[in-house]
């Protein structure tokens, strides 16, 4: 493809991600429409002071040189997998300054295909090899059983990995990967979004501040509730996702040091339909309910010595909480932004933790592995 053919691709592709026609570019550049169309339709050629208008109007680079020089100062991001979770990572990545997809990868490489064409990536990897040579980081959103792998070809290519959870559902291999990474100085995070909203993160600092006291109780649940007809594999993933949420906050908030769990589940043969956890402490206790086949409402109270805290259904996707109190006149909301599905939280701490070099993260390592344990245990 020669080089105005690839800039009337990016054209294209801008306009499809600004949502504009040839008729918007051609009023705001002050142009006939049909001038327009012939660049489009590549019967003639776009001035280069043409083509810097029309940067400036897409904000978006299309000449080589441009591009070269946007690319320096930006994470090149490879992504595994073309699922909807991925679509939807892509999707939030513009809102995310300093990181770009450059390229996409499935084993079945029509997909492949029509991810990058959709999303305007560049390279359509034919394998993980050919995409872990293009970029400086992976996202891996492919199913759990390939993510050991995937994500130590990442590692061992000096690729720093934000993986969607669990890392891997084997809590051996997960140590081996997070030791790995640790050897080698780079950054491995679960994509457990609800852990990198500020949201999330103003209801642990209040929590712990004292202001309710000295918790004794948190109790979170999450239920789904399913079709009967869905495959055991879809149902326990989707039990295994619901589990992650809510021992997240427990752990956040009651530390790793529990001293006892205990748990009643029910299930349709192999199929778990409702757990309810308890993770026992001195003095505390941690309930994490979650289900399936079991309705209820998936809230969050933090119960504390001098009020609680409630957080509303969906709790892992919070905008506001409430503090409350014996003396309801003391009650009050707080609200924080949960911008659309809150994916752009977790891509912009793992950028920052790539270009930053910094330990501190929404996730622990320890956390991370402590989930994995207590997953493996409870529904394996």
């Amino acid at each position: 493809m020669g080089n105005n053919q690839e800039i009337i691709v990016r054209i294209r592709r801008a306009l499809l991600n600004k949502k504009m026609t040839q008729r918007d570019l051609a009023v705001a550049l002050g142009k006939k429409e049909a001038e327009i169309s012939r660049w489009l339709n590549g019967r003639m050629g776009i001035s280069n002071p043409n083509l810097q208008k029309i940067e400036d109007i897409l904000e978006t680079a299309l000449t080589e040189k441009s591009l070269a020089r946007e690319k320096q100062a930006y994470l090149r991001l490879g992504v595994i997998g073309t699922g909807s979770i991925a679509k939807r990572f892509v999707e939030e990545t513009v809102y995310v300054p300093n990181v770009y997809v450059a390229s996409a990868y499935n084993p079945n490489f029509a997909e492949t295909h029509q991810f990058c064409e959709k999303y305007g990536i560049m390279n359509e990897a034919i394998n993980v090899e050919e995409l872990l040579k293009e970029v400086d980081a992976v996202y891996i959103a492919s199913p759990c059983y390939s993510h050991f792998e995937y994500i130590q070809k990442a590692l061992n290519a000096n690729k720093h990995v934000l993986c969607e959870t669990p890392l891997t559902d084997n809590y051996p291999q997960a140590k081996e990967l997070v030791g790995l990474a640790k050897k080698l100085g780079l950054v491995l995070m679960p994509a457990l979004k609800t852990a990198y909203a500020p949201s999330f993160s103003k209801i642990i600092e209040e929590a712990l501040s004292g202001e309710i006291g000295e918790i004794v109780d948190v109790s979170a649940t999450v239920t789904t509730l399913l079709s009967q007809k869905v495959t055991l594999g879809y149902n326990n993933e989707r039990l295994r996702d619901n589990l992650y949420y809510a021992m997240l906050i427990i752990l956040k908030l009651l530390g790793l040091d529990f001293k006892k769990v205990s748990a009643f589940a029910r299930n349709d043969g192999s199929k778990s339909l409702y757990l309810n956890a308890s993770l026992i402490y001195d003095n505390m206790i941690g309930q994490a309910i979650v289900g399936t086949g079991v309705k209820s409402e998936s809230s969050l109270v933090i119960s504390g010595t001098k009020g609680y805290i409630y957080v509303p259904a969906p709790w892992w996707k919070p905008d506001y909480f409430e503090m409350r109190y014996e003396n309801p006149y003391d009650n009050k909301k707080l609200y924080f932004p949960f911008e659309s599905s809150g994916l752009r939280y977790e891509i912009q701490s793992f950028v920052d933790n790539v270009t930053m070099k910094t330990d501190e993260r929404p996730i622990s390592n320890q956390e991370t592995l402590k989930i994995i344990q207590l997953v493996e245990k409870y529904l394996h």
